[in-house]
């Protein structure tokens, strides 16, 4: 045999050599156990997530004298209807605009864990009267989506 061949036999013995002493030494000295009946898994496709829906509706209102606004607010909601998050987005650009950050973060604290079937209009929320009261008037267009 050529010295490449016994090169690579006796590499391959000392990596398996190595391989088994290490293992043995995981094993008694360190106490690492290895389980072969570890049933870890990734969720499988026949596991159940929450349903999740999202009601929206769309208003319009005058934001200031000479200036219109046009608002969608989103309400995502569970399958038993619990809110699970709420957006207040531009209707046109489908963005959180920069002035309504502060209003969804501010609605968010007020129904995120209510149910919709009982939300009611909310109390103005920082400084958004007309955004408070546009959301307030399309509670029961969200609520019919149920």
């Amino acid at each position: 045999m050529s010295n490449t061949k016994k090169n690579i036999i006796v590499g391959a013995c000392v990596v398996a050599l190595s391989a088994l002493v290490y293992y043995w030494y995981a094993t008694k000295v360190i106490g690492v156990k290895v389980d072969t009946n570890d049933k870890t898994t990734l969720p499988e496709a026949g596991v159940t997530v929450p349903e999740m829906r999202k009601l929206t509706a769309i208003k319009k209102y005058n934001a200031t004298e000479d200036k219109q606004d046009t608002l969608q607010f989103v309400v995502t909601v569970d399958k038993e209807g619990v809110i699970a998050d709420v957006l207040t987005l531009d209707a046109e650009t489908k963005q959180v605009p920069e002035k309504k950050k502060a209003f969804n973060e501010g609605l968010m604290k007020i129904l995120k864990g209510k149910k919709m079937s009982e939300v009611g209009p909310v109390d103005k929320i920082g400084t958004s009267t007309y955004t408070t009261n546009a959301f307030n008037s399309v509670i029961d267009i969200l609520k019919a989506q149920l």
